[in-house]
């Protein structure tokens, strides 16, 4: 029987974000409210009647979906196709959920390529060569699960990539460590052996059939999800319980003053959340050293993840809530613009603006090292997911030379840039083409009459050069000042350090109320 369910305040929003991201600007959202949660072969399935200015509908989750109340009278109905409908399209692609992994997508397309031979499959040939699909899908499995890294004390570095149940056995030990894990570790074992064994078989058998390669396919697949979830469950850690009842039902939300507060869902408990790791934790100069005598860079983890899903590295209930706040970036008025930069974080309690790759990275991973700018091996320029950043440290020189770009020459492989500096004449730098597209450049006159500023070379002349954007009022100079605070604390009612004796509450130390907008340059 399905009862009317409690609807919680931060899934409500959730659903109300949703309901906006599909509709017009004059839409109006009347009343939301969770029906009920039924699980069907493990996946929960919430259903929330809606009230809009467009209608009323029926809001059903994983994924999220919505269907006219109008076209479907029954809620039994609506529930019943949505989860027939959400079926179909898992179908298509079954393993499509677990590859968010890039070691494991080669290991994906093998397995889909045996597939589709299997359904062309005819004569007992057919289903050897199947077999041998399944096989070398295996085999690549076995030489990802090395690339991993995972070793033994018995020596798994020795161990040839092609050997496939000698790297699963590597693997299930690494990732199934200790008695709490034993039958994990077994599993993955027996799984791996047998169905190795099994697959030997089909390339050999010679009154094999279209069940035979079925068994084998569907062994294969399960040995690849088994091992992409236990290599993912090692990479998680054991997952956070509630102090108070021991639930896995944690969320985190933004607590003003940049701190964060865990709240469990199931019986209401709420405590500080864990401060991020210092940046005292890691070496970026040390793991930049080993990336270049490695030659590789490491593959991101995961996908990419936009700007607008920053909340799953925040608060899986309400950081996307905010999101939508901070991107208004109105005034109470309306007539403060949106901030030019995309990735803009507003924290209205103190009027601050972040970097919203910066928060996601601090609060998944670890705070990045003083003087720490943060690089995305992806291509997407819009990702924040902080599994593709790695930090590069800002050359550290104290003596940077300041010149203006007079003249820009280019030549095939390189660009000339003529850089002329105060009482210190003229020097030529050489820079790679691929500069204009790191910054945005159109072409390079986007270089000329640009400020830049480069280090001293070295021994053999190179030189770390950083461009300046480009002034757009010219009835003054490019150079700005700024005042730069003092190290030592400074009490509201000193005399501000920067000389306009004037109280630092009243000058530097001035606070905006909270929620106020950003002022206007």
């Amino acid at each position: 029987m399905l009862d009317v369910m409690e609807t919680p305040a931060h899934e409500r929003r959730q659903i109300e974000e949703y309901l906006r991201s599909q509709s017009g600007d004059d839409f109006e959202i009347e009343h939301v409210e969770k029906l009920t949660s039924e699980y069907v072969l493990g996946h929960q399935y919430d259903v929330w009647d809606a009230h809009t200015s467009d209608g009323r509908w029926w809001v059903i989750t994983n994924p999220v979906n919505l269907y006219s109340q109008d076209q479907i009278k029954s809620m039994d109905i609506a529930l019943s196709f949505h989860i027939g409908l959400m079926s179909r399209v898992m179908a298509r692609e079954p393993l499509q959920a677990r590859r968010q992994d890039a070691w494991v997508l080669e290991v994906a397309r093998r397995l889909d390529v045996a597939s589709e031979s299997l359904d062309r499959a005819r004569e007992v040939e057919d289903f050897q060569a199947v077999g041998m699909r399944l096989r070398e899908t295996l085999l690549t499995l076995a030489a990802k699960l090395a690339d991993l890294g995972y070793q033994t004390d018995a020596g798994a570095s020795e161990l040839q990539k092609g050997n496939f149940k000698a790297w699963a056995s590597v693997c299930a030990e690494s990732v199934a460590t200790g008695s709490s894990t034993q039958y994990l570790r077994a599993l993955l074992k027996a799984l791996s052996e047998k169905t190795w064994n099994y697959v030997a078989w089909l390339t050999h058998a010679r009154a094999a059939g279209r069940p035979d390669a079925q068994i084998a396919l569907s062994a294969v697949s399960q040995t690849i999800e088994a091992f992409i979830v236990a290599v993912r469950r090692h990479h998680l850690g054991v997952p956070e319980r509630c102090p108070a009842c021991a639930s896995y039902q944690l969320r985190v939300e933004h607590a003003g003053n940049h701190s964060w507060t865990r709240i469990c869902e199931t019986c209401g408990w709420e405590g500080p959340a864990e401060a991020a790791p210092p940046a005292a934790d890691h070496d970026p100069a040390r793991e930049a050293d080993e990336t270049e005598e490695t030659g590789r860079q490491l593959a991101p983890e995961g996908e990419c993840v936009p700007l607008r899903d920053l909340g799953i590295y925040l608060s899986p209930d309400q950081a996307r809530s905010m999101l939508d706040q901070a991107s208004s970036r109105a005034a109470a008025d309306g007539d403060q613009q949106d901030w030019t930069n995309p990735f803009a974080f507003f924290f209205p309690e103190d009027a601050s603006l972040a970097d919203a790759q910066r928060i996601a990275y601090t609060a998944f991973l670890h705070v990045p090292a003083d003087g720490a700018e943060l690089a995305y091996a992806c291509d997407d320029a819009a990702c924040v997911n902080p599994g593709h950043a790695r930090e590069i440290l800002l050359p550290g020189e104290s003596r940077w030379m300041c010149g203006i770009v007079e003249k820009v020459t280019c030549r095939p492989a390189r660009l000339e840039l003529h850089i002329s500096m105060p009482a210190d004449g003229a020097r030529r730098v050489f820079v790679d083409h691929a500069m204009l597209d790191r910054y945005g450049f159109g072409d390079a006159s986007s270089l000329a009459e640009r400020v830049v500023f480069f280090t001293p070379p070295d021994d053999q002349g190179w030189v770390h050069l950083l461009p300046v954007q480009r002034r757009v009022d010219y009835t003054h100079g490019s150079a700005a000042d700024g005042w730069l605070h003092p190290t030592h604390a400074v009490t509201d009612d000193q005399d501000c350090p920067c000389g306009s004796a004037e109280p630092y509450s009243a000058c530097h130390g001035g606070q905006i109320t909270s929620g106020a907008p950003f002022p206007a340059s």
